[in-house]
């Protein structure tokens, strides 16, 4: 895996994930739709570095982090969540919000080491191909609402 790659993307997505309107879109689609942020905010950045993926890739990629995310990932935020709603559970729901964010980094390198053939940088394009590949954004209103939120 490249780590260079996987810094780059994680260092971009952090900086997008500050955006308010950006923010509260993604974790309002996790919430009704099942989105997974870390696969839409990759599937963007690949956009915005000039990668336009194609519908096996991003299949692939799907396959390749749907174990990790409904093992570890899914699980930790419903312990966080549960925990997050009792004062005697503070310290247990800060140590799950820090598992669920690496666990989250571990799904970025998922997504990296399944990008073939490497990032090479181009002029970027629209993030709605690479979006709309996205299984969890059938809804074409789902799916315009986080391009918007993303191209402000």
């Amino acid at each position: 895996m490249d780590s260079n790659l996987q810094q780059a993307f994680w260092t971009w997505a952090l900086t997008r994930y500050e955006d308010i309107a950006l923010r509260d879109c993604l974790l309002a689609l996790q919430e009704s739709r099942g989105l997974v942020v870390v696969e839409a905010l990759f599937f963007a950045w690949l956009a915005e570095q000039g990668r336009q993926l194609d519908l096996s890739e991003a299949q692939h990629m799907e396959e390749v982090i749907t174990p990790w995310v409904e093992r570890v990932l899914l699980p930790l935020r419903r312990e966080r969540v549960a925990w997050g709603k009792s004062e005697d559970a503070q310290r247990l729901y800060r140590e799950a919000l820090r598992l669920e964010l690496e666990a989250e980094k571990t799904l970025a390198a998922l997504l990296c080491e399944t990008l073939a053939p490497q990032l090479a940088v181009t002029d970027p394009v629209s993030c709605q191909h690479n979006l709309g590949l996205i299984t969890s954004l059938s809804c074409s209103h789902d799916l315009e609402r986080l391009i918007d939120a993303f191209e402000r």
